[in-house]
C-alpha cells in the first residue's frame, strides 16, 4: 500500500520526514512505499525553500524517495496541475511554482481572507494535492499522512473523514504525542537551526496574532523582495477597496509603520511602487439589502476596470485632473496614502451604490461579476419606499 505524505515544508511534517528517514523505529512500513508530494503555491518565504533544499533534500536522495512537486496551472481548475519535479533525487524546491496564488489576488485587487475554511489553501494546495494522489492510486488503498500535531486536534478530527476513495489518514505527531514545540526542538538537535514555520509570504493568518506579527515582521525587514509582494497585494486591495487589509481588516503597512527597521523599509516600498506601471481604475460595487433589514448589506456585485495607464506620477496628475476639473456634484476627491475620486459612496441604507476612481499598480484585471449590470441599476434606485410599510 502506499504511503503518501502530503509535505508542507514547515515545522511539523518536516519533523515527520526527517525521524522517518533516520529513526527505523519511527515508521512501520518500507521506506519503498513512501512518496512524498508537494503543492507549491509560488509564494512560499525563500527561507524555507533554502532550508528544504539545504537539510531535507538530500536525507530524500540518500534513500531514493520519490519525490513530487505539483502546482495548480491557472486560477481554473480546468486547466489542471503542473508537475514541477518528479524524482527520487530531489535538489530544487520549485517554490516558485506555476499559477502563483499572489497571482491570483492581485489580478483581481483583493487579499486572502481569515476566518471559515481556508479557501486559499483548499485551491493552492489541498486541491492540486488531490487531483496528484488521485492519478498516483487509481482509486486504490492509501495510507496519507497529514502533519497535524496534538495543538490541532480539532483539525485532526475534520480532516478524518474527508478526502479521495481508498484514504486511511494517520497523524504520525499526534501518536508520537509530539507539539510545536517538540517539533521544533527535534529539528533544532538534528540540524541545529530554528525551523521557520511555512506560510505564503502574504498569509493572514500568520499576521492574525501578536505572536505571528512577531516571527513575521522580521522576516520582511530582513527580505524586502518578500515585504514588498505582500506590500503590494494589500497596497493595490486597499486601493480599490479602503476597508480591505491583511491584518483582519487592518494594514500591514500601518504595522511597519512602529517596527523597527519599518519606516525605512516602506520608504524603499513607495520606491518599488513608483518603478511599476500604475493604472486608473473604475471600482463600482452594488449593494444588496439585506432580506431582513434594509440597513444591513446582504452581498456586493463589484465591477473593476482600468480607464487610463501610465506611470504612477502621470496616473495621480490624471486623476488630480479629474478630480479638480471634472469633479460632479456631490462627489469627494480624497489624498494621502491613496487617491481616489468617489462618485458615489454607501449610505445608511440599501441597497445602495458605491463607485471611485482610484489609482494603484497596473496589476488587476478587468472583471465585472454576472449580476453586476442588473445589481447596480437597482442599486441607483435605492430604497424601495415599499421597504418602510
Amino acid at each position: 500500500m502506499k504511503v503518501i505524505l502530503s509535505y508542507g515544508l514547515g515545522v511539523d511534517s518536516t519533523a515527520i520526514l526527517v525521524r522517518w528517514l533516520t529513526e527505523l523505529v519511527a515508521r512501520t512500513f518500507n521506506l519503498k512505499d513512501l512518496i512524498v508530494v508537494i503543492a507549491q503555491t509560488g509564494d512560499e518565504h525563500l527561507e524555507t525553500g533554502y532550508l528544504v533544499e539545504k537539510y531535507v533534500f538530500p536525507l530524500l536522495r540518500a534513500h531514493g524517495i520519490r519525490t513530487i512537486q505539483v502546482a495548480r496551472a491557472s486560477n481554473s481548475q480546468r486547466d489542471g496541475i503542473v508537475i514541477l519535479d518528479d524524482t527520487t533525487a530531489p535538489t530544487i524546491c520549485y517554490i516558485q511554482g506555476a499559477y502563483r496564488l499572489s497571482d491570483e489576488m492581485v489580478e483581481v485587487a483583493t487579499v486572502p481572507q481569515t476566518g471559515g475554511i481556508r479557501k486559499c489553501s483548499l485551491k493552492a494546495k489541498g486541491w492540486p494535492l488531490d487531483v496528484l494522489i488521485a492519478q498516483l492510486t487509481g482509486g486504490e488503498e492509501f495510507v496519507h499522512v497529514v502533519g497535524f500535531e496534538t495543538d490541532e486536534l480539532t483539525r485532526m478530527m475534520r480532516d478524518m473523514p474527508l478526502g479521495l476513495p481508498g484514504r486511511i489518514p494517520t497523524y504520525p505527531l499526534v501518536e508520537w504525542g509530539w507539539d510545536r514545540a517538540e517539533c521544533e526542538r527535534y529539528l533544532w538537535e538534528q540540524f541545529g537551526v530554528v525551523w521557520p514555520k511555512s506560510a505564503c509570504v502574504f498569509c493572514p493568518y500568520a499576521l492574525a496574532s501578536a505572536a505571528g506579527l512577531a516571527r513575521t515582521l522580521p522576516r520582511y525587514v530582513a527580505n524586502p523582495y518578500e515585504a514588498f509582494k505582500a506590500l503590494t497585494m494589500e497596497y493595490l486591495a486597499v486601493a480599490a477597496n479602503p476597508r480591505q487589509g491583511l491584518i483582519g481588516g487592518r494594514q500591514l503597512y500601518d504595522a511597519l509603520l512602529d517596527f523597527e527597521g519599518g519606516l525605512e523599509l516602506l520608504a524603499d516600498f513607495q520606491e518599488h511602487l513608483s518603478c511599476m506601471p500604475w493604472a486608473i481604475y473604475d471600482v463600482r460595487r452594488a449593494f444588496r439589502a439585506s432580506a431582513d433589514d434594509m440597513m444591513k448589506p446582504a452581498n456586493a456585485a463589484r465591477s473593476m476596470t482600468r480607464v487610463a495607464a501610465g506611470d504612477r506620477a502621470d496616473m495621480v496628475r490624471l486623476l488630480d485632473y479629474m478630480a479638480t476639473r471634472h469633479l460632479p456634484d456631490g462627489a469627494r476627491y480624497e489624498t494621502g496614502r491613496h487617491q481616489r475620486v468617489w462618485i458615489h459612496e454607501r449610505n445608511l441604507y440599501y441597497p445602495c451604490p458605491e463607485q471611485a476612481f482610484v489609482t494603484g499598480p497596473a496589476l488587476a484585471i478587468d472583471k465585472v461579476n454576472n449580476t453586476f449590470a442588473d445589481a447596480w441599476e437597482a442599486a441607483l434606485k435605492g430604497p424601495s419606499q415599499l421597504s418602510f410599510v
